[in-house]
Parts: C-alpha cells; structure tokens; sequence
C-alpha cells in the first residue's frame, strides 16, 4: 500500500486528516487527527482488520463464493468508515486536541456499532 496524502473529514462539526497504511498481510492502521493549522494534537490509530484482496488473489479464486464473507474482510476504509472510527475513538477517550503520542485502540464490530479497544 503506497503512502497517501491525508485526505479530509468533517466530523460533527470539527475538520480531521486521516490515511490509512498496511500494517500487516490482514490488517491496516486508519490514522486520524484534528486539522488545526499549527497545533500539535494526539492523533488516533485504529488497527482494523482488512484482507488485501490482491495478496489473497489465489485463495479468494478457490474459495467457494458463499463463505468468502466469512473468512475474508473486503471492505475497504471509506470515508464513512472513518467518521465512525473518529466517533468511537472519542467515545473511547481519545482527546484529540491534547499533545501526546497517539492513542492507540484496535476495532471490533461493523460501521454502526464500532468498538474500539485499547491496542496492547
């Protein structure tokens, strides 16, 4: 996966930046943070799972087509991804507009009802 520019997000009524890099072979790492021009707040990374489908091309081909839902996570981070993500991380405690290392949580559920846990 190719370093990308930050794209932007308006969330609930505050501007965010937010990429998304590989992090292994069946996750990525959705990174968020507030745009504010000269501030330094603490961003939110959000491990969630993700099976690139190009890197699982063979398996995808052979596996019977009804339970590649239940073996594969396909869907890409949208932007409507990430407004969840940012709206779990802040129900979670992530305080953006304070200074400091990233918060750091890994993700369980779907879009609409996102759980965010703390990353070990």
């Amino acid at each position: 996966m190719a370093t990308r520019t930050p794209r932007r997000i308006h969330v609930d009524g505050r501007d965010y930046r937010w990429v998304v890099r590989a992090h292994d072979a069946g996750h990525v790492v959705v990174r968020a943070w507030l745009d504010t021009p000269g501030s330094a707040g603490r961003p939110l990374e959000v491990l969630r799972r993700f099976d690139d489908p190009w890197l699982n091309y063979g398996v995808l081909l052979t596996a019977p087509a009804d339970r590649i839902a239940e073996v594969f996570r396909l869907d890409p981070v949208t932007p409507a991804v990430t407004a969840a993500l940012v709206r779990a991380g802040l129900a979670a405690g992530w305080r953006p507009e304070e200074p400091g290392a990233p918060r750091r949580y890994t993700v369980t559920g779907e879009p609409a009802d996102l759980t965010l846990l703390p990353a070990e």
